[in-house]
């Protein structure tokens, strides 16, 4: 099974730019080192850095906590 997080929403938690902490969006994209967010109520994409955070993302409707450094590698090599 494949875990693609595209399409789930996703809160940050921690982030090593404090200007980041909760924001909340959806994960338009995943690479093996970054998310892709459309920031909630607003018309705006960013790129962050899986590693630099935690983040809450809510996937199947159930969410959890994951630190992002625990995401890096390629989508589809994750089991």
């Amino acid at each position: 099974m494949i875990l693609d997080y595209i399409n789930s929403k996703i809160r940050i938690l921690w982030y090593t730019d404090p200007s980041l902490i909760s924001r909340e969006g959806l994960i338009l994209l995943e690479t093996e080192k970054t998310f892709l967010i459309r920031l909630k109520g607003k018309n705006k994409v960013i790129r962050i850095f899986k590693a630099h955070g935690i983040f809450e993302i809510t996937f199947k409707g159930r969410s959890f906590i994951i630190a992002g450094y625990k995401l890096v590698r390629k989508p589809w090599r994750r089991i």
